[in-house]
């Protein structure tokens, strides 16, 4: 396609990966971000290499900045025992890139610098978009200025509001039932505990499961750092809930270390060495109807037309590949609008299988102990479809990992891995059907008398 001219509506991890693809290319590409600047902010962020293999495609360079490369992700139970690895000790060889743990402020660090590197790239901060022509297209910022183009991408996150205008009606993302607590920590006391030393010498991405949550933990910044996101159910999440009107509010630690006093002693102690934690809603979509705009020239992108919870961490991956689907879709037409709708029947079901992933994740993490339990810790050890654990399963993580969104192959949702399936009904969470346990009603108690 010739030399296009490229508005993108938001400088997030999506909006910044687009730049780079479309602007490899050669088009002009106006990135328009409503911040003055970015800040050292967020915690850490997995970069799997279906997405990482892109990024560096683009001229993306991640030795700026201090990383760890992930040895697997590792299951244990809350009370210490592990009970499997997914290593990824063959991710590089086998898909061509590595699988890294950064802090997200310095991916959007290095996404910025190679933007700055692109001449026809324009990163616009302190621009943020008001109003939207979809038949020009142009958009018109607070400022008052217009700004036409030839294509319109927003990324602007999961409050887009142009998803609703695409779509015809009002979507707003669903609660999926639990909260997300994150912080990061100093090394040192983990390095000084024998029982809690390997958490940082041997970066494993290690999931603590039990009872209706489940933590997540792992080094960042070369080790510098500590990165914990916990996980909780709405019904025994014991602290101040996030208001009906926010996406994330602080928290104090003293609502984890009462929650998680019976888990085994790294998670006790990951729970106690941060006074405040930021807490977020979890919530995601059923798959839409649309991501482009019935002119033909406006599409969303990343978290605006898939947000998803972080339990497979493809979120910013899945935005990644948005991206470079979108680039080979403009390469293949000459019409922007057929390039368009091969960007949504390729990428709109692959979004929705893994965002359907996480939901079966999130029932099998959060299980109490008992025949269900059992029977998923006997699963997670076989290569099978029947896994839970969707990376242990090899056809599955070759499906994922070794995915090249530049390809087009539209109309291929049959080819999709097989689903593990949900618990027994009578051991899930989240639909009502677990029985009103003693330890459910401590967790209640808790959350009563906070």
């Amino acid at each position: 396609m010739k030399e296009l001219n490229v508005i993108v509506v938001g400088g997030g991890i999506g909006g910044l990966q687009t730049a780079l693809a479309l602007g490899s290319d050669g088009h002009k590409v106006t990135v328009l971000e409503c911040v003055k600047e970015f800040l050292e902010v967020g915690a850490g962020i997995r970069v799997p290499p279906n997405s990482s293999r892109l990024s560096l495609s683009w001229g993306v360079d991640f030795s700026q900045v201090k990383k760890e490369i992930s040895l697997g992700n590792r299951f244990v139970d809350w009370k210490g025992n592990i009970l499997a690895d997914c290593p990824f000790s063959d991710v590089k060889d086998k898909y061509g890139s590595p699988y890294y743990f950064l802090h997200r402020a310095d991916l959007i660090k290095v996404l910025v610098d190679a933007v700055s590197k692109h001449r026809n790239v324009t990163l616009m901060m302190d621009s943020r978009v008001e109003t939207y022509d979809f038949d020009a297209p142009a958009v018109v910022l607070a400022s008052g200025k217009r700004m036409e183009a030839d294509l319109v991408i927003c990324a602007d996150g999961i409050k887009s509001a142009v998803r609703n205008i695409i779509n015809g009606k009002p979507l707003e993302p669903q609660d999926t039932g639990d909260v997300a607590y994150r912080v990061l920590v100093p090394v040192e006391p983990l390095l000084a505990d024998p029982a809690t030393r390997h958490l940082v010498e041997q970066p494993w991405a290690v999931h603590w499961m039990g009872p209706e949550a489940h933590a997540v933990g792992y080094p960042l910044r070369g080790g510098e750092l500590y990165n914990i996101i916990i996980d909780i159910t709405h019904a025994t999440d014991v602290g101040k809930p996030v208001g009906e009107d926010e996406w994330r509010s602080q928290a104090d630690n003293s609502e984890l270390v009462r929650r998680f006093a019976g888990w085994c002693e790294p998670v006790r102690k990951l729970c106690s060495m941060a006074s405040t934690y930021l807490k977020w809603k979890l919530a995601d979509f059923d798959q839409l109807e649309r991501w482009v705009h019935p002119s033909g020239k406006v599409a969303i992108l990343g978290d605006a037309c898939h947000p998803m919870m972080p339990y497979m961490a493809q979120g910013a991956a899945q935005a990644t590949e948005d991206a470079a689907t979108l680039q080979a879709a403009l390469r293949e037409c000459d019409d922007i609008h057929q390039a368009l709708n091969i960007y949504e029947r390729q990428r709109l079901p692959r979004a929705a299988y893994v965002a359907r992933n996480t939901r079966i994740l999130q029932e099998w993490l959060h299980l109490y102990d008992g025949p269900e339990r059992e029977r998923r810790d006997s699963l997670m050890k076989q290569d099978k479809a029947t896994n839970p654990v969707f990376w242990a399963f090899t056809g599955r993580k070759d499906w994922l990992f070794g995915h090249d969104a530049r390809k087009l192959e539209v109309g291929k949702e049959s080819s999709f891995p097989e689903l593990a399936g949900l618990p027994a009904k009578e051991a899930r969470i989240y639909d009502g059907a677990i029985a009103d346990t003693e330890l459910r009603k401590q967790f209640r108690s808790m959350k009563n008398h906070g």
